[in-house]
């Protein structure tokens, strides 16, 4: 389960109410499951062939810390993932450092996007930076992001956004659009609110 369901056994995790039980799975896990998930992990990230000129990662192992690096010109921004001694059982952290000329608010989205797909979704995170990759260079291609998830690509099937309402002209991802209609009960627009 640790290794493919880790968010589901964090939200398991998180539920136990007795504290001296909770300790000793945690316990546990840091000293037997932990370790070769954690190598798992990076070597799954050393392994995926992403690198170009504009972007690179390196590995911390002694830090349990992943950096990946995009470059544009001059300027750059620094993606760091700290994973946790007894992972999956604690929320891995990340962050980002520097700006890359991207407005903060867009980044702050996709910072969102990235650490709820490796949190909530039994992302991997090599598949995580992967997509962070790929949001900076479509950015740079002059895609806009699907204003309903903040992202270039979706999550799970990868799409680009094409749905565009003939109002606005948003473009917006098939997935996050039947998620809206689905939720709001309506068939309008998420953003001018004109019908669909």
């Amino acid at each position: 389960m640790i290794r493919l369901l880790p968010s589901f056994v964090h939200t398991w995790f998180t539920t136990l109410r007795d504290r001296s039980l909770s300790y000793s799975i945690e316990s546990f896990t840091r000293q037997w499951c932990s370790p070769p998930l954690l190598l798992d992990e990076f070597s799954q990230v050393k392994d995926s062939v992403y690198a170009d000129e504009n972007f690179s990662v390196s590995v911390n192992r002694s830090a349990y810390e992943i950096v990946a690096t995009y470059k544009k010109e001059e300027t750059g921004i620094d993606l760091v993932i700290r994973l946790p001694n007894c992972y999956p059982l604690r929320h891995v952290d990340v962050e980002c450092t520097r700006s890359l000329g991207i407005s903060e608010v867009k980044c702050r989205k996709w910072l969102l996007s990235l650490t709820s797909f490796v949190r909530n979704e039994n992302g991997a995170i090599a598949e995580a930076i992967r997509t962070w990759k790929s949001n900076f260079d479509k950015e740079f291609e002059g895609v806009e992001e699907c204003p309903i998830c903040y992202s270039i690509l979706h999550t799970s099937n990868h799409s680009l956004p094409r749905l565009a309402c003939k109002t606005c002209k948003h473009k917006f991802h098939g997935a996050c659009l039947y998620k809206w209609f689905s939720t709001s009960n309506k068939s309008t627009c998420p953003l001018c609110q004109t019908p669909f």
